[in-house]
């Protein structure tokens, strides 16, 4: 075999056989806790910081008015998203607002796990994957 043909046999290897497109994943919202959720007079939420290990923040599809977002995706394959009140008249009574507007991929990763914490003027919640719910989301 040439060497031409070699490279043209494994550009179309590359092609074909290349890895699965996130596109291809499942995406699936994450969905908070009823007590956070429903409103509350003394939880008043302002930063929230979420840890996802072996998947991707797809979409957020809201953000609460005067909310600041960053989203750090390391190379090590994980991924951190963190959403703030930019001053105390925009903390949230709950996570109403939030609930079901963070997209991930990766839910069927052996590896993939959340770790959440919510921060409130009067307490710091600490959630994991097994405190909130993914819903499969359909495109």
């Amino acid at each position: 075999m040439s060497k031409r043909s070699a490279l043209l046999l494994f550009g179309l290897l590359v092609t074909f056989c290349g890895p699965v497109s996130a596109d291809n994943q499942e995406l699936h919202a994450i969905v908070w806790p009823s007590v956070l959720v429903s409103p509350s007079s003394d939880l008043r939420v302002d930063d929230i910081r979420i840890a996802l290990d072996c998947g991707e923040f797809r979409k957020l599809e809201s953000i609460p008015s005067d909310w600041n977002v960053e989203v750090i995706r390391q190379v090590s394959g994980r991924s951190e998203l963190h959403l703030s009140a930019g001053h105390g008249a925009s903390d949230l009574a709950s996570l109403g607002p939030l609930n079901g507007s963070i997209i991930v991929s990766g839910s069927t990763e052996r590896c993939f796990s959340l770790s959440i914490t919510v921060t409130t003027q009067t307490a710091e919640k600490r959630l994991t994957t097994a405190d909130i719910s993914l819903t499969k989301m359909v495109r």
